[in-house]
């Protein structure tokens, strides 16, 4: 799946992806990291919610009214993806893949599997699992059990 982020364009692998919607009410969780932005309320289930665009450090974004919430699942966990817009999904054969410079990795995006040539259109294909690190996992799990220990001390106390 295609999205972009500023004027670039990145793919993700659509098997990760459950949907795409449109930018919602986020409801910020205090003292999490800079690119946790909160949690949303995806048909009754809280969501928490990544400025994708953070952390793939992109400076330049689009007009609000173009951004999107891919939502993601990775093993076992849901997240959103806040990201400039997604525009399509594509097939990618293995011939139209080109390596990743080492000096990438080098860098600490790791997670750039490589770059899709698409007729001269240039995507940076992205590996989920090593964007969304065991350290971001872990931030997302410690955002869902703070909000659930706030929703059971919010619930009326059943009597026996």
């Amino acid at each position: 799946m295609v999205f972009k982020v500023g004027t670039e364009e990145f793919a993700v692998d659509i098997m990760l992806t459950r949907e795409v919607v449109l930018m919602r009410e986020i409801t910020p969780v205090p003292e999490t990291e800079v690119y946790v932005e909160g949690v949303m309320n995806l048909r009754g289930s809280l969501v928490p919610v990544l400025d994708f665009r953070k952390r793939l450090r992109a400076f330049k974004t689009t007009d609000q009214q173009d951004h999107r919430i891919i939502i993601a699942s990775l093993d076992g966990r849901t997240a959103g993806l806040i990201v400039d817009g997604a525009s399509e999904v594509i097939r990618v054969s293995d011939d139209m893949i080109e390596g990743v410079p080492h000096l990438i990795s080098e860098i600490g995006a790791g997670y750039v599997e490589g770059v899709v040539n698409l007729n001269g259109r240039f995507i940076t294909l992205i590996d989920l699992r090593k964007a969304l690190t065991g350290e971001i996992v872990g931030e997302l799990d410690e955002v869902i059990a703070v909000l659930s220990r706030q929703r059971e001390s919010l619930a009326p106390a059943q009597s026996a």
